[in-house]
């Protein structure tokens, strides 16, 4: 967490909605605010949980206020009715910024990261994969199922909470994904650990949230999950 000072000169304001913004770009403009459609100084995410990670994978790092608007958004702190009285107080300077892990991989030279979860899923739901999984000298081998889910705190309320992990403060979170004859509960590795997945056979995906592009994982391959040194910076009203 840190003071609104690092981010002093919130003045270019981006809307990312899959709805109408009318209304917001007003308040906007009543209270200052440039509204643009590139370089911002912050986002203004109106929606649900999928707004939240599609705007901060494809603008990383730039503040975001988030507006709730769908009833699925664990992540909304605030709704429409409150945003006036947000922008005052952005325009006051009143406010703090939260930062948010983030976890990443690399594999064949293309990386993914991902704010909730890093997962590898069977790629054909008629099969399961047979896969490893190593951490901190701990492994786990011999593993039948649909995949393991790799999750921040931020994310440990959503897809790895429905896999059986329960919500955590701080570290990452690992879950299995339906696991045949091994009943391994979800488990918390510390932050800094490194995650390494092993498929031993069939194929795989390997996904970050609700980002579309995947990366495929056959017979033998090997992924390393790590915290990632970029960050999400949400904005927080004192």
């Amino acid at each position: 967490m840190t003071t609104g000072d690092t981010f002093k000169n919130l003045e270019k304001a981006l809307v990312i909605s899959q709805s109408e913004t009318l209304e917001i770009n007003k308040l906007l403009a009543r209270n200052g605010f440039r509204i643009v459609s590139r370089d911002p100084d912050f986002i203004l995410c109106y929606g649900g949980d999928g707004t939240i990670l599609f705007a901060e994978r494809k603008l990383p790092q730039i503040p975001k206020l988030i507006i709730k608007k769908s009833e699925i958004c664990r992540k909304c702190d605030y709704t429409f009715h409150d945003l006036a009285k947000i922008l005052r107080k952005i325009r006051n300077r009143e406010f703090i910024i939260n930062k948010k892990m983030k976890l990443e991989t690399m594999f064949k030279q293309k990386r993914l990261v991902g704010l909730n979860e890093i997962q590898v899923h069977t790629r054909l739901p008629i099969q399961a994969i047979r896969f490893s999984l190593a951490v901190n000298g701990r492994e786990y081998k011999d593993l039948i199922g649909d995949g393991v889910i790799v999750a921040t705190p931020f994310g440990s309320t959503g897809y790895y909470q429905s896999t059986g992990g329960r919500k955590f403060k701080k570290g990452i979170g690992v879950s299995f994904n339906n696991l045949h004859k091994k009943k391994i509960r979800s488990f918390i590795a510390p932050e800094q650990a490194e995650i390494n997945i092993t498929v031993n056979r069939g194929r795989a995906w390997i996904s970050a949230d609700n980002n579309e592009n995947l990366l495929e994982l056959k017979d033998f391959g090997i992924v390393a999950i790590r915290k990632s040194r970029s960050v999400a910076n949400f904005i927080s009203i004192r």
